[in-house]
């Protein structure tokens, strides 16, 4: 009966708890993989829905580019065409002078007058001119609005292809409507929209864009759906939602009776529907996939479990299986009595119950020796302990001690254990008032269900230390009261860093952005205010660097430094400019501190910024205010005075001049007066407004008050002469521009004004001065009559004066023949002298010999320069009708400058052919050259021109290339045959990189558009091999010749190329090169 019990019990207790535990860990197990498995699947469904949007998002937006861009181009091709008259033999050449456009439109352009009729189309091979469009639908539509539009996809009506057609308005000069171009895109040939039909969405997805109007497909990566009609109404109501203009994605089940995820974005131009498709058992294959792993690893941890769980309770009964036979078999007397303890009941039981009839005898036998050793052994284990090893007693009376403490009593309550061990409440007095009453309610209640006693409390020591104490024990009930062994830990040390880390977590939920990044700066976490600042979530930023906040605006030395004082200080602080995720760029006050480690290395960095984009706002509004002038926005006096003082800094610096002009406006007392303050104000923003479009950028206007306005110009020329005829230059500039009628509000106004200029240089000068002096300029101007300029130093006014009579001599020059021209030769490499360049000489019976510098400038601001061009020109067609008469020069050509004021003279080209026909010179060996300047001032009168003279026989080369404004679109358009290298790129090519990178470029330049370059100002052998090595053609320079008159010139070639003008024929390196670079 007993063995039947001990084998019954021992299995039956076993069993029990080895289906308990397993129960409640497979129900645990597989709930929760349930919920992550429903809650990845839905999170994933999410973010590739996410993820399609944004791939839908972004091809809908390339198209609407691509949509753009041509409808802009038939809009520029327009109001080109908008002078031409509709007619075939007018506009068909125009358009197939740009071939360009059919890269745009693959199936051409064709230009309809308003009956719908093909006046002109490119390519012509389709053969479209003459045809009708007038009874088609968008053409009456398009001709009915007067606006660009696109056509729906269609089958062409004579060439059956499937089209798209996008139209533009053409409108006569007067703005009338006469017709339409329209650009023509064949959808069954490459086009723009190839990269959406070329494109596949996944292994089974499609892209394709959608016309909500026919709800047909246009363009398909499928390219059976090309023009096809879309599902019917009703049958995909969310195709149905997505053409009543519903934009995002979702699931439905296709026609075909296939789930698919889609997204759907309109395209703004077209008003046409990007659209992608993807059956879902692809979208969602790694879902399931997950799923699939998911659960089979959940199945796997259940077995795992419930093997590991039989056997560890196996292994942990085994004792107590044992003990049961080894007490019945001292029961029965056939083993040795041994000592067991008593637990609980069942396999417990049966221990308890041997015991009790054993223990007795083993307290007698055992109590003495047992107990000493037991009690050492204690000692010496709890003495090794960091913490309270101790025996509680609690009695019935409500008072306790403490039978047995370790030393470690004193450490942590500052008693010896013999102060407690009859009464503890030395022990009790220190519990914190706070904790008092939890700590006896555990207590009460561990007493009373004899369960663990577990709390964590605080004591005040007598020295006023605060501790925290953690108490774990567990009860027994010993006759009328309760024992508790256990442990007292001191946790004061893990509640500080608790609190701390309590304290962190605070902090990072600041309104400020926090950034964590390892020592390499990849970035570990951020908080939500980051999001916020930057738009950027957690997802996206972590575990990539600072890198994807940059906005470009900081130079690699900003960061250089800032590294460097984090290496070195652990710290950087600033303002520092950022982008958002929607390409924003905003000011920030960042503030990196680099964290270290035990070791003092650094582990991490922390940075925490503020948007300071409105405090920024905020600074430049109060600088506004204290800077500028209210109702002009002018600069005021005090942002004028900081300027000015700046520039007499700089000029000082430079040794530079520079110029402050004083205006003050006639009559305007009189204006407030009759029109009132309104009106006097609406002509102060006025002048405000034509005193900055007088003005370089750099230059300062400003207001002082009332009707005085300043104009402040730096850089001005090293030369005191230079920078008083700029200074005058801009005067007579603001006295003409300021002297133009003024509309206020319905009145005719004109109005001058008085203007003084003092020049200045930086040294000896002080703002206040400069203002003086100018101020006392404009009262002479004033006192002068009003409407004119005056300067303040004497010493200018006379050079005014010199300027004037300059101006006078040269009126003599002109009409006493003072003037000449020499002639420079311009070599082509191999060949003998064909070319020359006119260049202007005075001889002046005062000066002597003057170059064109020292006069030509004042020549162009006056109307000098049309009767010396004249004359060059006529001295020009004169000379080459006299070298025509002698064989050694009558091939010989002449390059001519021309000013921008007389090429732009109506009668240009009549007054040329008239000098040509009196002299007898031939067309063809006047050359004209002309600068970049005077081709942007008016580019088309410019073409007109050069076009008519050129069918005269007049070529043309572009001089100065590079040194202003440079266009490659004018080289196109313009008849040239020449373009020349200025010699201030020449002078340093040979130590100048940039020089001669380029020069490089202007002869490959060149050479592509077929034309010849030449370079002048070529002094030395090396500048002439460099540049003949590079390509350039056709030299002029020093290092052949200066300019010489005519006579001199003769005797020059017949010097150098004897065989040519006359001489025998010289070795074949000096036919090539003169003589003086012979043996080069």
């Amino acid at each position: 009966m007993g063995k039947h019990f001990h084998l019954t019990g021992r299995t039956s207790l076993r069993t029990r708890i080895t289906l308990g535990m397993l129960l409640a860990l497979v129900i645990t197990l597989w709930l929760a993989t349930l919920l992550i498995s429903h809650s990845l699947r839905r999170q994933m469904e999410d973010t590739i829905s996410a993820q399609q949007f944004s791939a839908v998002s972004l091809a809908a937006r390339e198209v609407d580019r691509s949509v753009k861009e041509r409808m802009l181009i038939l809009q520029s091709l327009a109001e080109q065409l908008n002078n031409i008259p509709l007619r075939e033999d007018s506009l068909q050449p125009q358009l197939e002078r740009r071939p360009l456009l059919q890269l745009m439109f693959n199936w051409g352009i064709v230009v309809l007058d308003a009956q719908g009729v093909a006046r002109a189309s490119i390519p012509g091979s389709l053969g479209r001119n003459g045809v009708s469009y007038g009874q088609r639908d968008f053409f009456r539509q398009a001709m009915q609005a007067g606006q660009a539009s696109i056509t729906e996809p269609m089958f062409g009506q004579h060439t059956g292809q499937p089209v798209i057609s996008m139209l533009q308005p053409l409108r006569a000069p007067d703005g009338r409507l006469v017709g339409m171009i329209m650009g023509v895109t064949n959808l069954a040939r490459p086009n723009f929209l190839d990269d959406i039909s070329s494109a596949k969405y996944g292994a089974t997805g499609d892209y394709f864009i959608t016309v909500p109007h026919s709800r047909r497909y246009m363009v398909s990566s499928d390219k059976r759906r090309l023009l096809q009609p879309g599902p019917a109404p009703g049958i995909n109501p969310l195709y149905d939602r997505y053409l009543s203009g519903y934009q995002g994605s979702g699931i439905a089940v296709s026609s075909h009776g296939v789930a698919e995820l889609s997204s759907s974005v309109r395209i703004p131009s077209t008003g046409w529907l990007m659209q992608a498709v993807l059956p879902t058992t692809e979208a969602f294959a790694p879902i399931r996939t997950l799923q699939r792993q998911l659960f089979g690893l959940a199945l796997c941890l259940t077995l795992l479990a419930g093997g590991f769980s039989w056997w560890w309770l196996r292994r942990q009964l085994l004792p107590l299986s044992e003990a049961t036979t080894l007490l019945a078999g001292m029961r029965d007397g056939t083993l040795p009595k041994q000592a067991l303890p008593v637990r609980q009941q069942d396999e417990l039981g049966l221990l308890a119950s041997s015991f009790n009839g054993l223990l007795e005898r083993i307290l007698r036998e055992e109590e003495q020796a047992g107990e000493h050793a037991a009690n050492r052994l204690l000692r010496k284990i709890v003495s090794h302990i960091p913490g309270v090893v101790f025996q509680y007693r609690l009695f019935e009376d409500g008072h306790g001690c403490l039978p047995f403490a370790s030393e470690a009593l004193l450490d942590l309550y500052g008693l010896s254990p013999q102060a407690v061990s009859h009464n503890a409440d030395p022990m009790r007095a220190m519990l914190h008032p706070d904790d008092a009453d939890a700590f006896f309610s555990a207590m009460h209640a561990s007493a009373a269900n004899l369960t663990l006693w577990h709390i964590e409390y605080r004591i005040v020591r007598p020295d006023g230390q605060l501790k925290w104490l953690r108490v774990d024990a567990l009860p027994e009930q010993e006759g009328p009261y309760v024992t508790w062994y256990g442990y007292i830990a001191d946790i004061s040390q893990a509640k500080a860093m608790e609190a701390e880390l309590r304290i962190a977590a605070t902090t990072f939920l600041t309104q400020e952005g926090i950034m964590v990044t390892d020592r390499d700066g990849v970035i570990l976490r951020v908080n939500p205010s980051f999001c916020q600042i930057t738009g950027y979530s957690s997802a996206e930023v972590v575990g990539k660097t600072p890198a994807i906040l940059s906005s470009h605006r900081h130079p690699p030395a900003f960061y250089q430094q800032l590294w460097q004082s984090l290496l070195q200080v652990g710290r950087w602080q600033g303002e520092i400019w950022n982008s958002r995720q929607n390409g924003e760029v905003f000011p920030e006050w960042l503030t990196i501190t680099a964290v270290h480690d035990s070791d003092g290395q650094t582990s991490h960095y922390v940075a925490i910024f503020q948007d300071i984009t409105e405090r920024k706002a905020a600074a430049d509004a109060i600088q506004t205010l204290a800077f500028y002038d209210a109702l002009t926005h002018l600069p005021n006096r005090r942002l004028l005075l900081e300027r000015l003082q700046h520039a007499l800094d700089a000029a000082h610096r430079q040794q530079q001049y520079g110029a402050l002009l004083f205006l003050d406006l006639d009559n305007f007392k009189s204006l407030n007066d009759t029109m009132g303050h309104d009106i006097g104000d609406l002509l102060l923003q006025e002048v405000a407004a034509r005193l900055r479009h007088c003005l370089r950028v750099g230059d300062t206007v400003a207001r002082l008050g009332g009707d005085e306005f300043i104009v402040l110009l730096e850089d001005l020329g090293l030369q005191r002469e230079t920078a008083l005829r700029e200074a005058e230059s801009v005067g007579r500039k603001i006295l003409a521009q300021l002297k133009q009628p003024y509309q206020l509000r319905g009145h005719d106004y004109r109005g001058s004004c008085s203007l003084g200029i003092a020049l200045f240089a930086g040294e000896h000068d002080s703002t206040e001065d400069i203002l003086k002096q100018a101020d006392l300029a404009m009262y002479q101007a004033k006192a002068a009559g009003r409407n004119t300029l005056r300067f303040f130093d004497p010493l200018m006014q006379a050079e005014i004066n010199a300027r004037t009579r300059l101006e006078a001599e040269l009126h003599q020059a002109l009409e006493n023949g003072e003037l000449s021209l020499h002639y420079q030769p311009q070599i082509r490499h191999g060949h003998p002298c064909q070319s020359v360049e006119a260049l202007l000489r005075w001889h002046s019976p005062q000066q002597g010999l003057r170059l064109p510098g020292a006069f030509i400038p004042l020549a162009e601001q006056s109307n000098l320069i049309l009767a010396i061009d004249h004359w060059v020109l006529q001295q020009a067609c004169t000379q080459l009708a006299a070298w025509a008469g002698h064989a050694a020069t009558a091939g010989l050509s002449i390059a001519v400058n021309v000013s921008a004021r007389q090429f732009h003279q109506s009668d240009f080209v009549s007054r040329l052919r008239h000098l040509l026909q009196d002299s007898g010179a031939n067309p063809a060996l006047l050359k004209l050259e002309i600068t970049e300047s005077l081709l942007l001032m008016k580019l088309d009168d410019a073409a007109s021109k050069m076009n008519s003279l050129r069918q005269l026989g007049i070529t043309f080369a572009l001089d100065d290339f590079g040194t202003g404004y440079s266009s490659l679109s004018y080289l196109r358009q313009l008849p040239l045959d020449q373009v020349k290298i200025d010699r201030s790129f020449v002078r340093d090519v040979l130590d100048n990189p940039n020089d001669a990178a380029i020069c490089k470029a202007v002869i490959a330049l060149g050479h592509s558009l077929g034309l010849t370059v030449i370079a002048e100002g070529v002094e030395t052998a090396a500048q002439y091999d460099f540049l003949v090595a590079q390509g350039c053609q056709v030299i002029q320079g020093y290092l052949f010749s200066p300019a010489l008159p005519a006579g001199q010139l003769q005797d020059w070639l017949a010097a150098t190329w004897p065989a040519q003008h006359g001489g025998s024929t010289p070795p074949a390196r000096q036919q090539q090169l003169p003589a003086s670079l012979a043996g080069s």
